[in-house]
């Protein structure tokens, strides 16, 4: 005698909504790794079984198989450089200057799924990029232009202060919501004026230039004038002290210059002078000292 069992319609329907589902499951599966320098976050969102959410534990060596309708995020969990670049910020004398500052920053080690879970992946641009900027900012407006241009000791102590005012902003960020993040450095570069500025200070610069030189030129003819009144008041006390007429001194004078033109050629050979004697020129070759 056979014995008959009944069979529940709603079970086979199930039985037979869920099989394509856990095939379609098992074949999109797919395996995720890290590289030596990452760790991974898995953001679980289940269909239909299961909690979603972020899994706590961050993959942070080899690699794991992940269903379809899980998410897999990557972070850098080593110190990765961010880098600000500032167009025409104004100083303290409102000259606009250009710069860059750089922050590094580090994610404390197995801590991804926090962040990723309180501050999602773009952490940095809605929470730290801003306020970053905007102490560069504060730090710039408090100097003038002179001393952030030509002061590299400056930066020194600016770095300290930033990085100061940014540790205590990360401290109210970690008491609303944990924010694993260490400050590695921070570097702001040396400004410089902008190319409108630049050429103004290029202008002035070759003005200054100039009117230095004219000054100079100015010194050595005022010095060249005195020189001279100086040679002719002891040329005219030579003249009193010789008793000589003016005629007398400047024959004397020209004797001078004559004399000069030989010592300038003694002892060079195959060279002739001209020296004038009287009314007469006369030549003189090979002019030896005796």
């Amino acid at each position: 005698m056979k014995t008959y069992t009944k069979t529940n319609p709603k079970a086979i329907l199930l039985i037979v909504l869920l099989v394509p589902v856990v095939a379609i499951s098992l074949a999109s599966c797919s395996l995720c790794g890290v590289d030596g320098d990452e760790e991974g976050v898995f953001i679980k969102k289940p269909y239909i079984f299961g909690k979603g959410g972020v899994d706590p534990e961050a993959l942070t060596e080899g690699s794991e198989w992940k269903v379809f309708s899980t998410d897999f995020v990557t972070y850098k969990n080593v110190p990765v450089k961010y880098t600000e670049t500032f167009d025409d910020v104004f100083c303290d004398d409102n000259t606009p200057l250009d710069l860059s500052a750089h922050l590094t920053l580090r994610i404390k080690r197995g801590k991804s799924p926090i962040l990723h879970m309180n501050y999602g992946p773009d952490w940095y641009s809605n929470n730290i990029k801003e306020n970053f900027r905007e102490i560069v900012r504060n730090f710039i407006s408090t100097y003038d232009m002179y001393t952030l241009v030509s002061n590299r000791e400056v930066y020194d102590s600016v770095k300290v202060d930033i990085t100061e005012k940014l540790h205590e902003y990360i401290v109210r960020l970690n008491d609303d919501k944990e924010f694993p993040i260490d400050i590695v450095n921070v570097v702001v570069d040396k400004a410089k004026p902008n190319s409108e500025v630049m050429a103004e200070l290029n202008k002035t610069a070759t003005m200054a230039q100039q009117k230095q030189t004219q000054l100079k030129q100015q010194e050595m003819e005022e010095q060249r004038r005195i020189t001279e009144n100086k040679r002719a008041l002891a040329d005219k006390e030579y003249q009193k002290q010789m008793g000589l007429s003016p005629e007398q001194f400047i024959a004397l004078r020209a004797l001078e210059l004559e004399n000069l033109k030989v010592e300038m050629v003694r002892d060079k050979p195959n060279v002739n002078v001209d020296v004038l004697l009287g009314n007469h020129s006369s030549s003189f070759w090979d002019i030896k000292k005796k």
